[in-house]
């Protein structure tokens, strides 16, 4: 049997999302991709238009992969509760290999390739501030939080969750965290928020 449309889609974007990794996003072709997913190069050009729009496509699909824009819709339950699953998840994400091989990738090429680090930046990191500064602005509309600018809450908070696990990441330090740890680390970065902007439980 033929695999369908949306079948050759997730086979092109496992694809291009492996030879990011690998080659980053220069020097990867759109015929990479196609011989890389076993399709042909007008199938590639069929589901998405020009690299640009794959690579894009490729960093969403990961951050979809994590629950993440799943998670800042969420209104059921506490809002502790909720910040902490956004919390490891999205640590999940960020030392995930495939995410440090391609921030690191962006990094390296940032003065030669711009354009692949503005792509990064506003598929993955614009996307997640966005979504969770709206999640945030919601709960100060409803009086559970004192945040004036929810934006910025929102970058405070994804900034101080990356802590030292993220940094010990980049710099290939040994030992890493431990989940333990990690989890520790992201509790406690959870309750300083909330303290912060005012959270009163049972709210």
């Amino acid at each position: 049997m033929r695999p369908s449309s949306a079948a050759k889609r997730e086979q092109i974007l496992d694809a291009a999302s492996t030879l990011f990794v690998q080659h980053g996003f220069t020097d990867t072709s759109m015929e990479m991709v196609a011989q890389q997913a076993g399709v042909s190069k007008q199938t590639v050009y069929s589901h998405f238009g020009c690299k640009d729009d794959l690579f894009t496509a490729a960093i969403r699909c990961k951050c979809d992969r994590y629950n993440l824009v799943d998670l800042l819709a969420r209104e059921d339950g506490s809002l502790r509760e909720r910040l902490l699953d956004i919390g490891r998840h999205f640590i999940q994400l960020i030392l995930s290999e495939e995410a440090r091989c391609v921030h690191r990738t962006c990094v390296a090429q940032v003065d030669t390739q711009p354009q692949a680090a503005a792509l990064f930046f506003a598929a993955g990191p614009q996307v997640m501030i966005q979504g969770f500064a709206e999640m945030l602005g919601r709960e100060a509309e409803l009086g559970r939080v004192a945040i004036e600018h929810p934006r910025h809450a929102a970058i405070q908070f994804l900034m101080m969750v990356m802590g030292e696990a993220k940094l010990r990441s980049e710099l290939g330090i040994t030992p890493q965290l431990s989940d333990d740890e990690i989890d520790r680390y992201i509790v406690s970065s959870v309750e300083l928020f909330l303290r912060g902007y005012g959270y009163i439980e049972g709210q």
